[in-house]
């Protein structure tokens, strides 16, 4: 049964809480990963979704080093990575 000043007061934690108590914070790679498929197919620009990969995956994995999950930040930092590279790539190989 869910209250409903719960969803008033915290309405993502009480919605999401079910996913992030079985997968923890490893849930929203999910929708990041959805978005930046979604982004490419959409665009077609590897640095679209490189910026979206980087600027997500940063912030997610800067918020998990203070909340005691530096492993899952670890994760994080990986889609950094590879948001980075995603970027290098579409800017030294584009074509004209």
């Amino acid at each position: 049964m869910v209250n409903g000043s719960e969803i008033i007061d915290k309405p993502f934690e009480t919605v999401f809480s079910p996913f992030t108590d079985l997968l923890s914070n490893g849930f929203w790679l999910i929708p990041i990963g959805f978005i930046g498929v979604a982004l490419y197919i959409k665009t077609h620009n590897l640095t679209a979704t490189g910026v979206w990969l980087t600027i997500s995956s940063l912030l997610m994995a800067g918020g998990n080093i203070y909340t005691g999950f530096p492993e899952l930040a670890f994760v994080y930092s990986i889609f950094v990575v590879i948001g980075i590279m995603s970027i290098v790539v579409d800017i030294f190989f584009m074509r004209k």
